[in-house]
């Protein structure tokens, strides 16, 4: 990370089966595990692996300049709290999948 407080950028990927030049949030009515979003990384082998799931296999590579505006929640290790905001994602996400 470059710079300080909400003035910091970052290197984030994207592994997918395709480049993404501008990435957009789309609203579906089959929730990832943690909501809609672009689920990026800062770990460019996280997103190898990502792609790797696909025949074409394709890292997008992004500069993010943080945004104070946005909630942001930052989990440096896996605590408690990380494991249960994770549980409490994927209870809500099978509750609606259930529903649909």
């Amino acid at each position: 990370m470059i710079g300080t407080s909400y003035q910091c950028i970052m290197k984030v990927y994207h592994g997918g089966y395709t480049a993404v030049e501008k990435p957009k949030i789309i609203i579906s009515k089959f929730p990832k595990d943690f909501g809609e979003g672009f689920y990026c990384t800062e770990l460019e082998q996280q997103a190898i692996r990502w792609a790797s799931r696909y025949d074409t296999s394709v890292v997008s590579i992004y500069e993010y300049t943080a945004d104070e505006n946005l909630k942001i929640l930052v989990f440096s290790e896996m605590t408690e709290e990380w494991l249960d905001f994770i549980v409490a994602c994927r209870s809500i996400r099978n509750m609606i999948s259930i529903s649909l």
